[in-house]
């Protein structure tokens, strides 16, 4: 009975080794024929949430200066993302603080330096004034710091050519400030 069962196994195995590899190029080549998949683009469905009550003046990011605080604001509406910044007075409640503006050391007409130089311009530009405003070390501060960065677009357009790096500080926990952080030891 054990030397059945050995045998019926090494026939079954062999069977199935047989079946893995006499597909030929006759067969493939039947497969390549098929008609592919249509790709149907999905998108998750958002839950509708009413716009929240803001404060402040909206604003575009880019705009604002090194001391400016700003808020930000983001729901759903008609599946639909909607994100919404405010400039605030930092002497109110507010989410961030401006604390440097640096621009890209490129010369005008450069071509766009690509992602990694522009995030890694921004965390060296952003890290290193970060004490000199606070009064802390990153390390020891509460605070946390994070940067707005041109796109592409705007790094080289002919009028624009945006190059500015926005530096800029929130509390980790999601809380508000309340005045500005300047030499706050924070």
């Amino acid at each position: 009975m054990a030397r059945r069962r050995i045998l019926f196994f090494f026939l079954a195995l062999a069977l199935l080794a047989n079946a893995c590899g006499s597909q030929d190029t006759e067969d493939l080549a039947a497969t390549d024929t098929v008609a592919p998949t249509s790709l149907v683009e999905t998108r998750p469905t958002l839950v509708e949430e009413n716009a929240p009550d803001w404060v402040g003046e909206p604003v575009n990011l880019h705009d604002l200066k090194a001391g400016d605080c700003f808020n930000q604001y983001s729901w759903a509406t008609e599946d639909r993302q909607i994100e919404l910044s405010t400039k605030v007075p930092c002497q109110a409640p507010h989410q961030f603080e401006i604390y440097k503006l640096v621009q890209h050391p490129a010369r005008n007409g450069a071509p766009w330096p690509g992602d990694e130089e522009m995030v890694a311009f921004a965390i060296s530009q952003c890290y290193e004034s970060l004490e000199g405003f606070v009064g802390l070390i990153y390390e020891l501060s509460e605070l946390e710091l994070d940067y707005l960065t041109p796109n592409r677009s705007n790094f080289e357009h002919e009028i624009a050519q945006f190059r500015g790096v926005h530096c800029y500080l929130y509390l980790d926990q999601g809380g508000e400030l309340i005045g500005s952080s300047r030499g706050s030891q924070r």
